[in-house]
């Protein structure tokens, strides 16, 4: 009684996005053109032998402890970052609808991709003395683009634009971690280096996609109902439950588990008690 008197009476605080709000088509030509030029030369690298001397250069080094890149690896997983994205943009509809849009093109893109090229991943390939393998990475094909960086792309667009005007220092914390994102399939010896540069391009240039799309047809209106937002967070439950449900491959990703539930469970209750109040 009381959910479904919350989601009845539900006032949603819509803030005006700032998310590509009035961008300069000079700059949005400038963006597509540096996401297509990333994407290109993931491609090149890929189809070249530097990229398997990259990786394996790149699992000599110490970088990092392991379980930082099994932690940083979740958040490149499609389910969890769109979580992060629903409860980060949840009162800006605008913004939430770029996500929707956003998904909605890259999930099937990537699966047609993956199925086009079918490369080798890096365990199919390499002998396993020559990676510091960390998890459990897949080591079927498959591998290009990397669906992870294609994640991390996204995210860093879509929260570069979302925070470059009023939080500039956060938007390029970041950029930061989506970088680090994507840098984390390489350290656990999921993909090769050119996977990653076009799955990153891949992401932002969707970002663009979707905006354009947004313009031509918003949703924005339609995510401002009692319905949709009591949709998004059901979906947010859903979307938490299935990451729960897949195996444990380490304490990196229990944590990430942890925090993606803690953020969830800390943002439903701060809006339900908005409500009562």
């Amino acid at each position: 009684m009381v959910m479904k008197f919350w989601i009845t009476n539900m006032t949603v605080v819509r803030e005006e996005s700032v998310l590509f709000q009035a961008m300069p088509w000079e700059i949005w030509r400038c963006t597509v053109i540096l996401a297509t030029l990333c994407m290109v030369s993931g491609v090149t690298l890929h189809h070249s032998a530097v990229d398997h001397e990259w990786l394996i250069w790149g699992h000599r080094q110490v970088w990092l402890p392991d379980q930082f890149w099994l932690f940083v690896t979740q958040w490149g997983d499609a389910g969890q970052s769109l979580i992060l994205l629903m409860v980060i943009f949840f009162d800006r509809c605008v913004d939430l609808a770029l996500v929707f849009k956003t998904w909605l093109m890259g999930i099937p893109a990537s699966v047609l991709l993956k199925a086009i090229d079918n490369s080798a991943r890096p365990l199919s390939v390499l002998e396993s003395e020559l990676l510091n393998i960390v998890g459990q990475p897949p080591m079927l094909g498959h591998s290009m683009p990397s669906g992870h960086a294609m994640t991390a792309g996204a995210m860093a667009a879509l929260l570069f634009f979302g925070f470059h005007q009023k939080r500039p220092w956060l938007s390029m914390l970041m950029l930061l971690a989506c970088g680090l994102v994507a840098l984390s399939r390489l350290s656990v010896g999921a993909h090769w280096p050119g996977d990653v540069l076009t799955g990153l391009g891949l992401g932002w240039l969707l970002v663009m996609l979707a905006q354009q799309w947004e313009r031509v047809q918003p949703w924005a209106t339609r995510l401002t109902s009692a319905r949709s937002q009591a949709l998004i967070i059901w979906l947010q439950v859903f979307l938490l439950v299935l990451t729960w449900m897949q195996p444990s491959e380490g304490l990196g990703m229990i944590l990430a588990r942890m925090t993606i539930t803690a953020w969830v469970l800390t943002s439903v209750a701060s809006k339900w008690q908005r409500q009562l109040a």
